[in-house]
């Protein structure tokens, strides 16, 4: 029996942290989550699975939008052309409530409506028979174990456990391992995590992690192709993202005059897919000192974007760093008052360390600055930055 696992799509979530766009790549980025759902019915398509399974967060919204719907709904009916049932639960941040969709749900998708566990059976085109175990959430959180509530196996084939949810925590669902492997189960498909994640090999408990990564710390990403045999199960990850999130590194080592910078960069960053950038400069040592003024970063970053829009496929930077060598480096210190001044703007010291490495990333840092002109050319600055880019964190 073969199956398509999936979870956390989270179609309508824009990219999060992608600044200075061409009005080109503003439209290209959106139209992106379509892709990603054409990209997921194409491989279930291509490997004959006997279903899909989605294991909530869908949609990133509890309402998503009418052409959101609408196209999903489109892709669905691909499946059922072919007569691949999908299952469906609903997770946290799209929890279930029938009267946000304008539209029925195609014939072939199953959906576990109630955070109550339910259980459903089928027979695929081989007469084996199997039984999937699953629930919903009707809330943006759930703090009890579900597990339990699972039935043990049922007389069929195969039996599938569907779980959206965390180990750890109190408000998603959480559950133990080892509750789920005395269930006797043959897979349990999880969601909820975005990165890619085997809990367990036998039987498997996974996660497929996110098909397409919408922040930087999404970079693993994917869907999981099962196959299960009397004989044990055989997985495979695949990859099914439209753009990928990606560190370059490109060598100035061989260029000496400014104006041959950009030029250079631009035929380097070359690719055949598409990829939205960390980009670091390294070797900078044979060009002048001022080559890089770092009030113009933004103004860089535009006019790189700019021309890669111009060229496919689609690249986008959305990180630049000028890597220094160490010797060039002073060391840098900022008072107690200004931490507290950036922590004071976030809701947790560990969301405040990740924006803090971000911000230690500016040229200007790494060139070795003095703490007076930190203060005067990038407090204020980087306190805006910060904030602008705050309201595209996720709060789960």
């Amino acid at each position: 029996m073969r199956f398509l696992h999936s979870a956390d799509l989270h179609i309508d979530r824009s990219f999060e942290g992608v600044h200075l766009l061409s009005e080109k790549v503003k439209t290209q980025l959106p139209a992106i989550n379509q892709k990603i759902i054409r990209n997921l019915v194409d491989v279930a398509l291509e490997k004959a699975v006997d279903f899909v399974l989605l294991a909530g967060d869908t949609f990133h919204q509890a309402r998503p939008s009418l052409k959101v719907q609408h196209d999903f709904f489109a892709q669905l009916q691909r499946l059922g052309e072919a007569q691949i049932p999908v299952y469906m639960i609903f997770g946290n941040h799209d929890y279930y409530d029938p009267q946000r969709y304008w539209f029925a749900f195609p014939e072939n998708v199953i959906l576990f409506s109630s955070e109550e566990v339910q259980t459903v059976q089928g027979t695929t085109k081989n007469d084996e028979t199997y039984a999937i175990s699953g629930f919903s959430y009707q809330h943006p959180w759930i703090a009890e174990n579900k597990v339990t509530e699972f039935p043990a196996r049922a007389a069929v084939d195969y039996h599938i456990g569907l779980y959206h949810g965390d180990q750890a925590g109190e408000r998603y669902a959480p559950f133990s391992i080892s509750e789920m492997k005395k269930k006797g189960y043959d897979y349990w498909g999880l969601g909820h995590i975005h990165v890619p994640k085997t809990l367990l090999e036998q039987p498997p408990i996974l996660y497929p992690g996110t098909p397409q990564g919408k922040t930087k710390k999404e970079q693993a990403t994917g869907v999981i192709l099962a196959d299960l045999t009397p004989q044990g199960p055989t997985i495979e990850r695949l990859e099914v993202a439209e753009i990928a999130w990606q560190k370059q590194v490109v060598s100035l080592a061989d260029v000496t005059a400014s104006n041959a910078v950009l030029p250079a960069i631009i035929e380097r960053l070359k690719s055949p897919r598409s990829r939205l950038l960390h980009l670091v400069l390294t070797d900078v040592q044979q060009l002048p000192p001022d080559w890089f003024p770092a009030a113009e970063k933004n103004e860089w970053l535009t006019y790189l974007n700019e021309r890669l829009a111009q060229t496919e496929p689609l690249q986008v930077i959305y990180a630049l760093e000028v890597e220094q060598a160490n010797e060039d480096k002073i060391a840098l210190a900022v008072s107690e008052d200004y931490m507290l001044q950036f922590l004071a703007m976030y809701e947790s010291p560990e969301m405040f360390a990740d924006r803090l490495s971000d911000l230690l990333q500016h040229p200007l840092i790494q060139r070795g600055i003095t703490h007076e002109s930190f203060q005067e050319e990038v407090l204020q600055q980087a306190k805006q930055l910060l904030k602008d880019d705050f309201q595209w964190e996720e709060q789960s």
